[in-house]
């Protein structure tokens, strides 16, 4: 996994003045170059990287808040060139053409954007960032490096923090002090005036900071040189404030959602035919198709069409168009061993969604669509209030398709099938005897790959490029409902869906056969798939009139600790403001942060936190932001959320996302429901049984992790600890820090607890110390202490490096593999981070493989004993079940039988289990 943070705005520009003195031109007369400059850096950075996640940043108009502190920031710069201002947009265009995430973030720059996402996600995957800015070295760091575009606009130069150190000079950390005292006129930041780049070296060289400098300054030689730092003080102060980049721009973006798919689309080939970038578009579009994968031909010549078929020399997609064409495709289907499905919707909420067809395949290339006609909404442009979808009635598709579903044979194949199984289900055809989901039997073979969508499958693994959804629609419609597109355009791309699914399967099932994950595949991933459908459909009861409550009594307590800030302060302004709250707290009452980062001065959460106790305003703002995130994100959002079908909220769990085999929720996700603050706990107070009189039962793993770091390392010392029932935080506490149990405090048992679990998550001295607040030295001692206290521990982990560095892979107790391709990287970083994985996921990916199990055995359970109560919610180690009161006591031995039987180990197993009469009452 790799993530580049590209600068948007350097790029560009720098590709304008590539071809100052040649501009490209279209026939139109309309310059391209930048166009043609931006998106050719863009496909040699993939093309030679292969970034996994990539997301380009760009300026925003106007001022930002630099000028807020500098009324002249950036006033010597030339505007932008006209023509480079006009193909902006173009270059935007052709982002999203080629499905690459594009920021801007208003009143900040494109480097601010990078920098908050570098820090943001350096500790889950190595940072890459792309620009000729030298701004951005003071980034760098173990996890973060930047490439610098050479000659020719070919991306070279990468410097980590060696690399800066022998060509220019400097560490990082040093670089916002560089350019402190030398300034940058393309920006205006002023400098110390007569400082230039030698001198600015040569005296971080001998001083080290900036600080240390005017701390020293009496000894600064020669005296010149000191006359012009006293004169220039003041501006060298400014200066660092201008030059450092911003960490905490607010984002609305998860790292998940800046994965890389191919970029090589309909809609990109369209745009470069467009810009008449032909040898582009020749490289990149143009070599030999794949006889086995044919594109389907969406607009066949005439003499190949006939009524609702679509047929090339090796594919023939049929668009059912009668109820008799509809019986006979059923008739014919019932004959299959099996058959792919899949359906179109109006929408991605399987829950709300309203069914607009269904297409299925028998062989490759041979592939039926059935449209369902539905009231069209009366939101949707253009139409009049009343519009039927083309399409059979629902009714008529029912009575012929419907029991074909229901059946176990043939056997049903699908890309994510649980989506169009609930689908079916919401429209009165539930779907029997589903054999293969090609997603999951990607995800299974290779978790780290890149995507497990329909069209990357098909891409790498067919050679052939899907049509893609956006591209059946006009380039400007707002709402993008399929139900509104002529049948004839419908009906070819529902096919294809269902016909490379098919090929898919052929494709993954021996491969599935010959691997050590059938096992997992068959015995635990697919069969899941029906649990976790009858859990999303189960959904969760949310009361309504306590969120309601809730907001009230929070938004009055923001309005009161609002005032508070202000009387404090001595004035109003805007709290959300990081550079008003960074003038008010650091200029103003003087404050400083226990540590430094090289990005200068956050004011984000864990800065607040290390300055709590130093003056009184900064717990009411660790409060007041406390309280505004809970009150938008979950308080005010989750009645949002409620299904008015149902009166339910419904979240979707996602099987083929995390690499150590952990289910992840979404839309919404309940997994991220707050527990560790009084406030955030209280939500969960939302949380109800579904009837009056029922109760929710929580079962909960204790320590699961330990327990299997105990079982696969045999350390004597855990393994008897967890047999014992120890208080294994506190015997922990005991034995690296040389006391009696007894004696241990509830401030070293946590910072045992800190150490056991970072111990399973591969974290070394330094981050240690940055979750204790300590030194380095005394977190290394702790290590060392831990380890000689736990020596299988040690062994396990040196173990399961070597073994991973042997098969550049590692596996976990039922056999999901997880690829480690950079174990043996000579990037360090890389290198570094998949040693971490490789200790990691035999722990965390046993423990998501045990409770997927616990879940298989107690659905089973419940349903064999006809039970009214349901498994309503899987919080990573937790399950949530909605029960009637006189089924508690057989449910709560029902589930702890199925959590701590799952498997054996050499520890016991052990389940916390509580009910109550909501969430909070039963955790």
């Amino acid at each position: 996994m790799s993530l580049y943070l590209v600068d948007g705005h350097a790029l560009a520009y720098r590709a304008h003045y590539a071809f100052a003195s040649s501009p490209l031109t279209n026939s139109k007369g309309e310059e391209t170059s930048a166009v043609y400059g931006f998106v050719n850096s863009i496909l040699t950075l993939i093309d030679r990287h292969q970034p996994t996640h990539i997301v380009v940043a760009f300026d925003a108009a106007g001022k930002n808040f630099r000028h807020d502190m500098f009324d002249a920031y950036k006033a010597n710069r030339k505007a932008m060139p006209e023509s480079l201002q006009a193909q902006l947009p173009v270059i935007h265009a052709v982002l999203d053409a080629m499905g690459i995430r594009h920021c801007t973030v208003p009143g900040y720059e494109a480097d601010d954007i990078i920098a908050t996402m570098a820090q943001r996600w350096c500790n889950r995957t190595p940072i890459e960032i792309v620009s000729g800015d030298k701004d951005l070295f003071q980034l760098i760091d173990e996890r973060i490096r930047v490439i610098r575009p050479g000659k020719g606009n070919v991306l070279e130069n990468e410097f980590d923090a060696v690399e800066l150190v022998k060509k220019v000079g400097l560490r990082p950390d040093q670089f916002v002090d560089y350019l402190a005292l030398m300034g940058d006129s393309s920006d205006n930041v002023p400098g110390v005036k007569g400082i230039g780049e030698k001198t600015a070296r040569k005296l971080l060289s001998e001083w080290d900071t900036l600080d240390n400098i005017f701390e020293h300054i009496e000894s600064v030689k020669p005296l010149s040189v000191r006359t012009k730092l006293e004169r220039g003080r003041e501006e060298a102060f400014l200066s660092r404030k201008l030059v450092r980049l911003c960490n905490d721009v607010p984002l609305d973006v998860e790292l998940d959602e800046l994965s890389r798919g191919d970029h090589r689309t309909a809609e990109f080939q369209e745009m470069l035919a467009e810009l008449e970038f032909d040898r582009m578009a020749r490289q990149l579009f143009d070599g030999p198709t794949t006889p086995t994968a044919p594109a389907p031909n969406l607009t066949p010549r005439k003499s190949e069409r006939r009524s609702g078929v679509v047929q090339t020399a090796d594919q023939m997609y049929t668009t059912i168009g009668a109820e008799a064409e509809l019986a006979s495709l059923c008739a014919e289907l019932a004959t299959c061993d099996e058959f792919a499905i899949d359906v179109e919707t109006s929408g991605l909420d399987p829950m709300r969604a309203v069914l607009a067809g269904v297409s299925m395949a028998t062989a490759p290339g041979r592939a039926w669509y059935v449209p369902v006609s539905s009231t069209l909404e009366d939101d949707v442009p253009s139409l009049l209030p009343g519009t039927r979808a083309p399409g059979l009635e629902l009714d008529t598709v029912q009575r012929h398709l419907a029991p074909l579903l229901a059946a176990e044979r043939p056997a049903k194949i699908g890309q994510n099938i649980k989506f169009d199984a609930i689908v079916l289900e919401c429209a009165g055809m539930p779907v029997a005897g589903i054999r293969f989901d090609t997603m999951i039997a990607s995800y299974c073979l290779d978790p780290a790959r890149r995507s497990h969508g329909l069209d990357a499958l098909a891409l790498d693994l067919c050679g052939h490029e899907m049509v893609p959804f956006s591209s059946l629609f006009e380039k400007r419609t707002a709402k993008k409902d399929i139900r509104t597109l002529p049948l004839e355009r419908v009906g070819p791309y529902a096919c294809e869906d269902a016909d490379y699914t098919l090929r898919l399967k052929e494709i993954f099932a021996p491969m599935i056969e010959a691997s050590q994950v059938k096992s997992l595949f068959e015995n635990v991933e697919m069969p899941l798939r029906d649990v976790l459908m009858r859990m999303e459909m189960t959904g969760v009861r949310i009361d309504l009139g306590f969120l309601a409550e809730m907001s009230r009594r929070y938004g009055d307590r923001i309005v009161v600790i609002e005032s508070q800030i202000y009387d404090i302060v001595g004035e109003t302004f805007n709290i959300n403001s990081t550079v008003k709250l960074r003038e008010i707290l650091f200029d103003r009452l003087g404050l400083s942060p226990k540590r430094k980062t090289k990005t200068g001065f956050s004011t984000d959460v864990d800065v607040l936190t290390q300055l709590a106790d130093k003056h009184a305003v900064v717990p009411l703002l660790l409060e007041y932001r406390h309280l505004v995130k809970l009150k938008s994100t979950y308080i005010d959002a989750l009645p949002r959320l409620v299904n008015p079908g149902t009166g339910r909220v419904h979240t979707s769990y996602n099987q083929a996302v995390a690499s150590t085999g952990r289910l992840s929720s979404s839309d919404p996700n309940l997994q991220n429901i707050p527990i560790r603050t009084p406030e955030g706990r209280e939500v969960r107070r939302a949380f109800m049984p579904r009837r009056e009189g029922w109760l929710l039962l929580d079962a909960d793993y204790s320590q699961i992790e330990l327990r299997i770091l105990a079982h696969l390392s045999g350390d004597r010392g855990l393994v008897r600890a967890f047999r014992d029932d120890d208080d294994i935080h506190r015997l922990t506490a005991a034995k690296i820090l040389g006391v009696k149990p007894e004696d241990v405090s509830d401030e070293m048992r946590s910072r045992a607890k800190t150490v056991n679990f970072g111990i399973v998550y591969g974290m070394g001295a330094r981050g240690l110390a940055q979750s204790l607040d300590i030194d380095v030295r005394e977190a290394a001692q702790f290590i060392n202490e831990y380890f000689q206290s736990y020596p299988g521990v040690k062994r396990f982990i040196d173990d399961t490096i070597m073994r991973a560095r042997e098969d550049k892979a590692i596996g976990t107790m039922l056999g999901r593999i997880r690829r480690l391709p950079d174990i043996d990287s000579s990037d360090r970083r890389a290198r570094a981070f998949s040693e971490r994985a490789a200790v990691n996921t035999p722990v965390q990916g046993t423990a998501a493989d045990i409770i997927k199990l616990a879940m298989l055995e107690a659905d089973r359970r419940i349903t064999e004993k006809g039970l009214e109560s349901r498994m309503i919610l899987q919080v990573h180690d937790e399950l949530l079940f909605d029960v009637p009161e006189e089924e508690l006591e057989e449910m709560k031995h029902l589930v702890r039988e199925s959590m701590e039987t799952a498997v054996v180990l050499d520890v016991p197993l052990k389940v916390d289990m509580k009910a109550g009469k909501s969430w909070y009452d039963a955790h």
